[in-house]
């Protein structure tokens, strides 16, 4: 059967269009590994294409709003709508429904505020919390960032990144207890625990946990709270991913 030049344009023409989108998504990938705005010459010289290509590019997704002029000097940077999308991407992600109802069980059982917290650069950042009524001290919202070093998440997530030099203690935690603690993570008496869950080819993509007093923590952690914790992570790794290896989990004593 032949075929009409109409299917022939039509493939030409998906063919380009998919061609663009794949140029746009190397673009949007440049400026989110950049530190900073990027130029056009940038761009071009990174990617291997001519700054005529990418400039046209960037004018759509400029009028999308997926990319914005820097505010100060030359570049580009990331658009409000990619921000928002993101937000959507993470409040909405697989293994945030899935970890929900353990994270209320996690507070039922410990009787401490629960949280799951995603990567982000340079910490962690709450996506969903479960608060204990009576620790009214305790305020963690989504959105709220933890940093380096205070945070076992922000430290778990660090070390899964393979990133150097890495945090004290993390190793020889996961090594003893299958998650990493710290004591007075902001010098306000509290502590927290964090258990690291997979993707399933081995990246970290989250870390269930809790916030306590650190007086729970020290001189020695509260063995049976450890284990409460790396137990409900366990429940949402095998239904998230199940039978995962993770190349810088150390293989915990027994």
């Amino acid at each position: 059967m032949r075929r009409s030049n109409q299917d022939n344009d039509d493939e030409q023409g998906s063919s380009s269009t998919v061609k663009s989108v794949e140029v746009a998504v190397q673009i949007l990938d440049a400026l989110a590994d950049a530190p900073g705005p990027v130029r056009v010459t940038e761009l071009a010289r990174s990617l291997d294409m001519t700054k005529a290509r990418v400039s046209r590019h960037l004018q759509t997704l400029t009028r999308l709003g997926l990319v914005d002029h820097a505010r100060e000097g030359e570049g580009y940077v990331f658009g409000r709508k990619l921000f928002k999308f993101g937000r959507a991407a993470v409040y909405r992600s697989n293994v945030v429904e899935i970890a929900r109802p353990y994270l209320n069980e996690l507070c039922a059982q410990t009787g401490h505020t629960a949280l799951l917290t995603t990567p982000i650069k340079g910490g962690a950042m709450v996506v969903h919390a479960v608060p204990n009524p009576f620790e009214p001290g305790i305020m963690v919202q989504p959105g709220m960032v933890l940093s380096l070093p205070g945070s076992p998440a922000a430290r778990l997530f660090y070390y899964f990144e393979n990133k150097k030099p890495v945090p004290p203690r993390v190793v020889e935690n996961l090594t003893a207890y299958g998650v990493d603690f710290e004591t007075d993570t902001r010098g306000n008496g509290l502590g927290g625990i964090a258990a690291p869950i997979f993707e399933a080819d081995g990246q970290i993509c989250a870390a269930l946990g809790v916030i306590l007093s650190s007086s729970l923590l020290v001189p020695e952690p509260d063995v049976q709270l450890l284990g409460t914790v790396r137990s409900v992570a366990s429940e949402i790794q095998k239904r998230y991913a199940d039978g995962v290896n993770a190349p810088l989990m150390p293989k915990q004593a027994s």
